[in-house]
């Protein structure tokens, strides 16, 4: 896993201010406290921040953390996304993922199979049909 900031970057901050609606000083009152005279130009000075004010800037932002330091993992197109204790990016995922296309794909055959049979029971119900009708107009005309 690899990230493109290893620091808060101020330009990274605006991005994810215009992106959540938040004005510059609504952040600021939000992470620092009402009479705070900080503004995001505080990380052009100070980037390397504490996690406590990292997390609370996720918090703020709406975002993750990921967000902020702009995450990219080089070995995929997928990056790996970690939820609440489950790695959606995993081999275990990949492997069921593989399972369930062939099962997916095996079900669309048997779906197919099964329209095919639908399609034939139609023809013969038809042509049944019209030869009940035969039988029947035959047996009126005999009877006149």
């Amino acid at each position: 896993m690899r990230y493109e900031n290893n620091t808060v970057k101020s330009e990274r901050v605006r991005e994810l201010l215009e992106r959540a609606g938040i004005s510059i000083g609504e952040f600021s009152k939000s992470l620092w406290g009402a009479k705070t005279h900080n503004t995001i130009t505080y990380f052009d000075a100070r980037p390397d921040v504490k996690v406590s004010t990292l997390v609370r800037m996720a918090e703020v932002l709406g975002c993750s953390i990921e967000d902020i330091l702009i995450k990219s993992d080089g070995t995929s197109d997928v990056p790996t996304i970690n939820g609440h204790y489950n790695v959606v990016n995993s081999s275990y995922v990949n492997t069921d993922v593989t399972s369930l296309k062939a099962e997916v794909k095996a079900l669309k055959m048997l779906i197919e199979e099964k329209n095919q049979r639908i399609e034939d029971l139609k023809n013969v119900n038809a042509e049944l049909g019209a030869r009940l009708d035969m039988v029947l107009q035959y047996g009126q005309n005999r009877d006149h």
